[in-house]
């Protein structure tokens, strides 16, 4: 059976836990930065971002739309994940869930079916009250989605920004109209039973701060969050949490990210991300671009939308089932200014920039590093990265070339750039090398913006000035940038 939306018995379990769902996930992906991930069965392991964790596989999911839960699969039969995803099933036959009680799921009717496989995720981390998320590349069809169960990730506590995200953003990541199901599971989950205020519900935390949430149309519309006396909230001052005795991978520099390009690359790929996205709102304004890839004419030299097109170069492409990466004949120049940026003369060989394949396998995360060397490139040589699959490309259309892109950077879409940008680097980064790699990526993509950079909070965090507003990036004391908030000038966040 084709389905197009989730069955009313499922939704009925999760709502309850969509807020604190999405709290925990936040935290999970605060710690365990994004990056390249992989998986053992044997271990059983989650590999992302330099930290190990125990993790399962509770199912897969194909590019042609098709879930099959791991109980179902012989490949996973007798792993952690399968015993988790049959007890799903238990659950599934029990409150007669035709999603959990089921081999296989076609998520095809879906307006977004990947998407939708990614929101079952989160309701298995819901019901099995997993302490994180994650989703890898299984092969170049499809992909594993794992929940982690490890005690080095704590259960998420009250946190400013964290709780208002997520009594804001979790009610509405799946359908329905009657928000105050996972605004209670909230706070049910945090021990506290709130008081209905007329226009939503308001409860005290233990730590004497009380948490207000405003309903409307059955969305929630207001988060707000005060002291006992009504003043600065106690929770402001609260320690960020972390990792407990994590397992951090002892990275071999050898198959890291290559040595001479990294600094290069740290303070072009962020920037880099916000080039990209200024492109394709260039294509949506102009161009008729509405999330359908455009199509590359390399005859033409054109990246063809529906209302016209772009002008572009071949940049290179790789292939990770066959493990290389190539970049495109005619790009001399292009890898000429990427080694200036970094600094080297031309007579040191550097195997990442020479012509011909270049074997992937003996780097730690193949394709980031293809994307990387890629995005840095052509931003060193003041061109527009784009990609098409496997395919790189070099936008050199002058109406998105060079344009200043600092007046039209919001505070939010900084610090989720900023972030983004970190975590490409992040896995390909030695220990000794992480602190100033990352302070460079979040120094230079400021610096790019022409924001004015603050480094008062260092060695926890680097402010890039937006007006009376601002972006912090904050490190963990090993240097990696964990996350990215936004806020009023000189004021806690």
């Amino acid at each position: 059976m084709i389905m197009s939306t989730f069955s009313d018995a499922l939704l009925a379990l999760a709502r309850p836990r969509l807020a604190w769902v999405s709290e925990q996930l936040d935290l999970f992906d605060t710690l365990v930065p994004h990056g390249a991930t992989r998986f053992d069965l044997d271990a059983p392991s989650l590999w992302r971002g330099g930290v190990t964790l125990r993790g399962h596989v509770l199912g897969t999911y194909a590019l042609d739309g098709a879930w099959l839960w791991a109980w179902g699969n012989d490949s996973l039969a007798g792993t952690r994940g399968a015993q988790l995803s049959a007890s799903l099933r238990e659950i599934g036959e029990w409150d007669d869930v035709p999603e959990l009680a089921g081999r296989t799921l076609d998520l095809t009717g879906f307006p977004d079916p990947r998407l939708a496989a990614h929101h079952l995720l989160l309701i298995c981390m819901g019901l099995l009250d997993a302490r994180g998320a994650a989703v890898c590349a299984l092969n170049e069809r499809g992909l594993a989605l794992l929940v982690t169960d490890d005690p080095a990730v704590p259960r998420a506590e009250p946190r400013p920004r964290r709780l208002v995200d997520a009594l804001l953003a979790g009610p509405a990541l799946l359908p329905g109209r009657d928000a105050s199901v996972a605004v209670k599971g909230w706070f049910a989950r945090h021990g506290v039973k709130p008081s209905a205020t007329g226009e939503g519900f308001a409860g005290r935390l233990p730590e004497g701060d009380t948490v207000t949430v405003t309903l409307g149309g059955g969305a929630v519309r207001e988060v707000s969050l005060t002291g006992a006396d009504g003043g600065p909230a106690a929770l402001a001052a609260a320690d960020e949490q972390e990792l407990i005795d994590p397992r951090r991978d002892e990275i071999d520099a050898d198959r890291c990210f290559p040595a001479p390009l990294l600094m290069a690359t740290a303070r072009s790929i962020a920037y880099s991300l916000r080039e990209t996205a200024a492109m394709v709102d260039y294509a949506g304004e102009h161009l008729g671009f509405e999330g359908r890839p455009p199509v590359w004419d390399a005859a033409a030299g054109e990246l063809r939308f529906p209302g016209g097109a772009l002008a572009a170069r071949a940049l290179g492409s790789y292939d990770l089932g066959e493990g290389w990466f190539a970049w495109a004949p005619g790009t001399e120049d292009i890898r000429a200014a990427y080694r200036a940026a970094a600094g080297l003369p031309e007579d040191v060989d550097i195997p990442e920039l020479a012509d011909g394949r270049l074997e992937l396998a003996p780097y730690l995360t193949p394709e980031a590093l293809a994307v990387g060397l890629t995005r840095a490139a052509a931003t060193c040589a003041g061109l527009v990265f784009t990609s098409l699959g496997g395919q790189f490309l070099a936008v050199t259309d002058a109406r998105v070339t060079g344009r200043d892109l600092g007046p039209s950077t919001f505070p939010d879409a900084a610090a989720a750039e900023a972030k983004a940008g970190a975590s490409w680097l992040h896995g390909q980064t030695p220990a000794d090398e992480r602190p100033r790699v990352m302070r460079a990526v979040a120094e230079a993509y400021f610096t790019r913006l022409g924001r004015p950079v603050h480094g008062h909070g260092l060695p926890d965090f680097l402010s890039g000035e937006f007006g009376l507003y601002e972006v912090r990036v904050h490190f963990a004391p090993d240097g990696t940038l964990g996350d990215a908030t936004t806020g009023m000038m000189w004021t806690p966040h």
